[in-house]
């Protein structure tokens, strides 16, 4: 991606201050990827942007037409609900007129399509405004407020091998990234989008089976996250199926045996393959909306 107009440094803004948003601002300013500087945002709610403005010292602006028409990558952060509402508004304002420069357009808004978002920014466009304006879909999740996110991104047809790595340089900041056809982003989003929020329902189910066996709430905590973050670990380290290690630490009339006698009696595999096939029949749902 080409830096704008000859300017020393890209600048990147952000409409919608949300937590995913700024999870963003924080990560691109720690990894030194952006300065505050470089940074604008803006967000209906004004103690939400006052709080992003003083925390993170990054440039605040109420108007997203300025927003669009300062930056050379703008992040559209507000939820999916709200997107058609911020994008008619842009286009009856002509945010996405001026042509003269390069703009990456960011979506983080869980199901919405490339297309949803071409039919409305494109409306007008020639092909070779169009190919001045790429635009890319992007699904994060959670983990990435603490640096740990994985974040996977579609990008349409305009985008060139520098938007690319742009792009793998900003949610970088987060985490890992995954460059993946669009068709494969419901899955993502019920895989790693809603992930999270199952591990979290898996850790408390543990620490509240641990409270029922005698252990204290905090007893029962520390050994459930010792227990997550070890297992997980040996993963990574390892390099085994999760199978294999699992086969490794279940000895034949064990307890772990004991236990997972008891998850495949009541088909827990086939629970989770429903509940991710629901989150992705969803993600769709939402993207058709």
């Amino acid at each position: 991606m080409n830096e704008k107009n000859g300017k020393g440094n890209l600048t990147i803004g952000f409409i919608g201050a949300g937590n995913m948003a700024e999870a963003m601002i924080s990560a691109l300013i720690r990894t030194g990827a952006f300065s505050p500087a470089q940074i604008l945002a803006g967000d209906i709610n004004p103690e939400r942007i006052e709080y992003i403005e003083n925390t993170y010292k990054i440039r605040r602006f109420d108007d997203n037409r300025h927003i669009v028409s300062s930056c050379d990558i703008v992040v559209l952060a507000v939820k999916p609900q709200q997107m058609a509402g911020v994008l008619n508004d842009l286009v009856d304002s002509r945010a996405f007129g001026r042509m003269a420069d390069r703009l990456l357009v960011i979506s983080i808004a869980a199901g919405l399509t490339i297309e949803s978002f071409e039919k409305s920014i494109y409306s007008g466009k020639t092909d070779s405004e169009k190919n001045r304006m790429p635009i890319v879909r992007v699904m994060p999740n959670t983990p990435a407020l603490v640096g740990a996110g994985m974040c996977a991104f579609s990008a349409n047809a305009h985008a060139t091998p520098g938007d690319i790595q742009m792009t793998e340089k900003i949610l970088g900041a987060m985490g890992d990234v995954m460059h993946c056809d669009e068709g494969k982003m419901d899955a993502v989003t019920a895989m790693s989008g809603s992930g999270p929020a199952y591990c979290f329902y898996f850790i408390e189910s543990m620490i509240e089976a641990g409270e029922k066996q005698g252990l204290s709430p905090e007893e029962a905590f520390l050994l459930t996250l010792s227990t997550f973050k070890g297992a997980l670990r040996l993963v990574e380290v390892q390099g085994e199926p999760p199978a294999d290690l699992r086969r490794k630490v279940t000895s034949p009339g064990g307890t772990t045996e004991a236990a997972i006698r008891v998850f495949e009696d009541n088909r827990l595999k086939d629970i989770i393959r429903s509940a991710v096939a629901a989150a992705a029949r969803r993600a769709g749902e939402l993207g058709r909306s």
